[in-house]
């Protein structure tokens, strides 16, 4: 989950439908089956989450955060910082679980079973998702000057492109009910997620404020942009 840091206070808040392609993807009971390497990608990722948090002085990673007072200071870097920053171990933990649970079956999807060309598409959609998340956290907060950090504006693109998988590596299409329930699914675990979070902050303790709209933004990315990182069918 994406989280905001407050900069005044020393506690964190963390705040047409696609052609049907197909592909070949291991259904669930076939993950453990995958060949290690779909799982480098992930991996690095969370690798370099967890040093840049490990080498953070006292885990403060506020200055990685986005918003739109930081990039009106110029911080540009923080568009692509703060998707590795995190505000705290629970935080990164769950972050990291997320990641690796699902990167290993999506590069194997959008690789057609080619480990490299899926990684490549793989860390490229990351970043867009994370991207996308960014631009509607600062777009609905064009006076923000609470950065918000993590990596879960990637990790929503990543359900948003799973929420679109059907068996046999279909996609679903973009108006359809089934998708309709799982982008519900979605929808009530963030609400679920940002009132467990921010009641504490509401009765006066130090809560956690999520960052939903970068949560939106990455899960729409990835629901939309699912079938330009899909394989192209042969013949």
């Amino acid at each position: 989950m994406s989280q905001k840091h407050s900069a005044t206070e020393d506690r964190p808040r963390v705040p047409d439908d696609q052609p049907m392609r197909t592909v070949s993807v291991p259904r669930a009971g076939q993950r453990m089956g995958l060949p290690r390497s779909v799982h480098l990608a992930g991996g690095l990722l969370v690798a370099i989450c967890w040093i840049a948090w490990l080498l953070a002085p006292g885990g403060d990673m506020r200055e990685w955060g986005i918003s739109a007072a930081a990039l009106s200071e110029g911080r540009y870097d923080t568009i692509f910082l703060h998707m590795f920053a995190h505000a705290g171990l629970f935080h990164i933990g769950m972050n990291s679980l997320v990641l690796l649970a699902f990167a290993g079956p999506i590069v194997w999807v959008m690789g057609r079973g080619q480990i490299l060309g899926g990684s490549l598409r793989f860390l490229l959609f990351y970043f867009l998702s994370g991207l996308a998340g960014a631009l509607l956290y600062v777009a609905i907060n064009p006076n923000g000057v609470i950065p918000a950090v993590g990596a879960s504006g990637a990790i929503s693109g990543m359900i948003g492109f799973v929420s679109r998988m059907r068996p046999g590596g279909r996609l679903l299409p973009v108006f359809s009910r089934e998708l309709g329930a799982r982008v519900w699914s979605f929808v009530k675990a963030n609400l679920i997620l940002i009132a467990l979070f921010a009641i504490p902050f509401f009765l006066g303790g130090t809560g956690i404020l999520i960052a939903w709209e970068g949560h939106l933004g990455g899960f729409l990315f990835g629901l939309f942009a699912a079938g330009a990182f899909m394989p192209r069918s042969h013949g």
